[in-house]
């Protein structure tokens, strides 16, 4: 097995208070936008080893930058979301990660993920 390479953790999500999103409704569109041409796009597989976990498999192309600074901005409005991204055999590889009370959160993503990538999400 190879080593991970770059790997870049995300703070830890708040476990104290509600589970909201800050982002404002005018910035939505956006953001999906950026989640689909930055990441959804690059999508080869998703593993969900539990409900508070997500896995995200990119091609390499995504970029580790690039996916970083964009899951930065998220936690910036959803502060429950922590993340680890590492790049490893020609792969990203995102986990991201939640309190169970945001399990949904990350239900939606893998939602958006299989729309946007269905072959993805076999």
């Amino acid at each position: 097995m190879s080593e991970a390479s770059d790997v870049i953790d995300g703070p830890a999500p708040a476990f104290e208070g509600p589970v909201v999103c800050t982002l404002p409704l005018g910035d939505v569109g956006g953001r999906l936008r950026d989640f689909r041409d930055g990441v959804f796009r690059h999508l080869r597989a998703m593993e969900r080893p539990r409900p508070t976990r997500l896995r995200l498999v990119l091609a390499e192309e995504a970029g580790v930058e690039g996916v970083r600074e964009l899951l930065v901005r998220e936690q910036r409005c959803c502060g429950f979301l922590a993340f680890t991204i590492s790049s490893q055999e020609g792969r990203v590889l995102v986990d991201l990660e939640v309190r169970e009370a945001a399990a949904a959160a990350l239900d939606g993503l893998a939602q958006l993920a299989a729309l946007a990538a269905p072959e993805a999400a076999r």
